[in-house]
């Protein structure tokens, strides 16, 4: 399904219910360093009225399993500090271009796991199934997975992400990197805004391994005024960012529900919009990203 809509009409698109995954090409996750703050042991409501964070990435297809070489992967996940689960709903509706294990021919939404481990203190979101799925929107190899969390809540799900790897059934987990994105905006607001923020990167230089599209809201200062964000690598292996961008002033849901259901149909309608086709990447000639003036750091070294 190629999803041709520019990113404001997209965004427009308030009935429409987009959020899954299902095509083949793994690619690794980048994080970059900066304050996480304190992973949190519960979440407690507040009335606070931050929009939801949406974001995503994008992975390779593995090539072992691609080419009959090797095993291919069980599932895919992302490890988040703390407990996280009442940010993310259980059975969070994601269509086949949000979840590379959703089978298109037979599931218009499929839902990852989410669980919370009290002995590590970490939340892992598991998205899995018999078959990987090549499923980017714009028909090029790779996979790709999205999430919506971390609403009217104080937890910002996104600064909490540690890592992400593909897992199999008889051969040891392979790590992927993760951008982990932190913000200081506070709980509520008469101004928000979405930023979309672009960040590609890599645990080679030169290479394009992992990319990700993330909504994340922040209380609008100025017209032009753009958000600082840190960005960190929780991972065990040095990332180098290739790519970045951001578009600021991005209208966040009106639905009053959104506050209350992350998967709520203008969410949908924004993770379904995050990708190349509705935003292409920094340097496209569509690209509607900018330089970011708080930008990653080009390496982004392992922290704890």
């Amino acid at each position: 399904m190629r999803n041709s809509l520019s990113p404001a009409a997209a965004l427009a698109c308030v009935g429409v219910l987009l959020a899954a995954a299902a095509c083949n090409v793994a690619q690794t996750p980048a994080v970059s360093g900066a304050d996480a703050g304190v992973a949190p042991s519960h979440i407690v409501a507040t009335t606070g009225n931050k929009p939801a964070e949406i974001f995503n990435q994008i992975l390779p297809y593995p090539a072992p399993c691609q080419y009959g070489s090797g095993p291919c992967p069980t599932d895919f996940e992302v490890v988040f500090k703390g407990d996280v689960t009442k940010d993310i709903p259980p059975n969070e509706p994601l269509n086949v271009h949000e979840d590379a294990f959703c089978n298109p021919s037979q599931s218009q939404y499929c839902s990852p796991t989410v669980t919370y481990n009290p002995s590590s203190n970490t939340t892992t979101i598991e998205w899995s199934g018999p078959t990987l799925f090549h499923n980017r929107t714009s028909g090029q190899p790779g996979v790709h997975f999205g999430l919506m969390a971390g609403q009217d809540y104080k937890t910002k799900v996104k600064q909490f992400e540690a890592s992400s790897e593909w897992t199999y059934a008889s051969t040891p987990a392979q790590p992927q990197p993760i951008v982990s994105i932190a913000g200081k905006e506070p709980v509520k607001s008469a101004n928000w805004k979405y930023a979309i923020v672009y960040v590609a990167a890599s645990t080679k230089q030169g290479a394009a391994q992992y990319a990700t599209w993330s909504a994340v809201p922040y209380v609008a200062s100025g017209s032009q005024q753009q958000p600082r964000f840190t960005f960190s690598n929780y991972g065990s292996q040095t990332l180098y960012v290739s790519s970045s961008g951001i578009v600021i002033n991005v209208p966040v849901p009106s639905d009053p529900e959104c506050l209350k259901t992350p998967a709520c149909p203008e969410n949908q309608a924004i993770l379904a919009a995050l990708q190349e086709v509705n935003y292409p990447p920094p340097g496209s000639s569509s690209s509607p990203f900018v330089k970011m003036q708080y930008p990653p750091p080009a390496v982004l070294k392992p922290r704890k």
